[in-house]
């Protein structure tokens, strides 16, 4: 037991000690417009792929679960387009056991005994041993080490470029096959525990029979204007309509509840009141914890063009006085709004990370 933890405080050592070459990758792959654009044109593509193979049975039933129907192919697609289109051929199992995963998360996250999980343990190392078989075999196939992230922005073994970056900083940072199995799970874990239900709470809304009846045609106005002549989407015209971007921020603020938590490196006294006279001192070392659907469903703060708990599609426009257009904005939300972690490490995601490491 002694050796394990002992392996285990390196890998974690490891991991913490490479950490800012997950910042430099992150601003590189996940924060510069073209890239994030040419991995969401990948993304469109095959979800296109994936909804045609079934669209002519599914338009035959007389009913659908539809919030199954689009969390299956998404998470089919968002695989795909990130880590390459062998790892769901290996292990087409792979969308079902990770959401039995993501439903006991809490539990490994306040590490619950095995005899309160269920077979919640039993899955995630299926999910390890799975990935670790794929990565191992991918690693062969691409004659040891991944393409060039700088080279192709796609290729079918590893996929993305963030993805490569992503191998080839494990071996960077000396971690083992387990531990870089547990960060591929913490990658998925941001990719499907966050999208894919704000996507099915947007479309839910969008379609809703009792919504504004505007919503449904303004939206596919949108579409149309991102729509290229071959009938492709153009991903930066996609991503700037305000009115979606309305609708995913506020499917955001709405449904999201995020314990945002941080650790004081030094002393520092907080203001709880405007004049000052009221305090807070928080020690260095100690931690502090925001939880995010307080700021959300704060009356005061989101009562202005429909009432805090009710989702409101064009909560987030702003119309210009002059020209009388409507853009988007999350103006004057500084502090009201944290769907995200935010920062450099962007949502919660490296604390999940870490706790995928101390459970292995």
């Amino acid at each position: 037991m002694r050796r394990v933890l002992t392996r285990y405080l390196r890998q974690i050592q490891n991991a913490e000690a490479g950490k800012h070459m997950e910042h430099e990758m992150n601003a590189q792959y996940l924060t510069k417009h073209e890239r994030v654009n040419e991995l969401t044109a990948h993304f469109t593509r095959v979800l296109y792929e994936v909804l045609n193979e079934d669209a002519e049975t599914i338009s035959e039933l007389e009913e659908v679960r539809l919030y199954d129907w689009l969390r299956d192919r998404m998470f089919t697609a968002s695989i795909t387009a990130l880590m390459g289109e062998k790892l769901l051929k290996m292990y087409p199992e792979y969308c079902e056991d990770f959401y039995k995963f993501d439903k006991q998360f809490l539990g490994f996250f306040f590490r619950l005994p095995k005899f309160m999980m269920g077979d919640a343990y039993e899955v995630r190392d299926r999910i390890f041993d799975k990935l670790q078989a794929w990565s191992k075999e991918m690693h062969q196939l691409s004659g040891g080490t991944p393409v060039d992230p700088e080279g192709p922005a796609w290729e079918p073994l590893f996929g993305s470029r963030l993805n490569r970056a992503r191998q080839l900083d494990y071996r960077n940072r000396k971690l083992n096959a387990r531990s870089s199995a547990a960060l591929d799970l913490g990658i998925t874990f941001g990719l499907s525990s966050n999208v894919i239900p704000m996507t099915g709470w947007m479309l839910m809304h969008i379609l809703d029979p009792n919504a504004d009846p505007s919503i449904f045609p303004n939206v596919m106005a949108e579409l149309r204007k991102a729509e290229s002549a071959d009938g492709s989407l153009d991903i930066p015209t996609l991503v700037s309509q305000s009115l979606l971007q309305s609708i995913w921020t506020e499917a955001l603020r709405l449904y999201t509840d995020v314990l945002v938590t941080r650790n004081c490196s030094e002393d520092i006294t907080l203001p709880l009141d405007q004049d000052g006279k009221r305090q807070v001192m928080l020690r260095k070392g100690e931690d502090v914890f925001a939880p995010s659907w307080l700021g959300h469903h704060d009356g005061a703060a989101w009562s202005g063009k429909a009432p805090y708990d009710e989702f409101c599609a064009e909560r987030f426009l702003a119309r210009d006085p002059k020209t009388g257009t409507e853009t988007f904005s999350i103006s004057g939300t500084t502090g009201k709004f944290f769907p995200f972690g935010g920062g450099k490490t962007i949502c919660k995601f490296h604390h999940s990370i870490r706790t995928f490491l101390q459970a292995c």
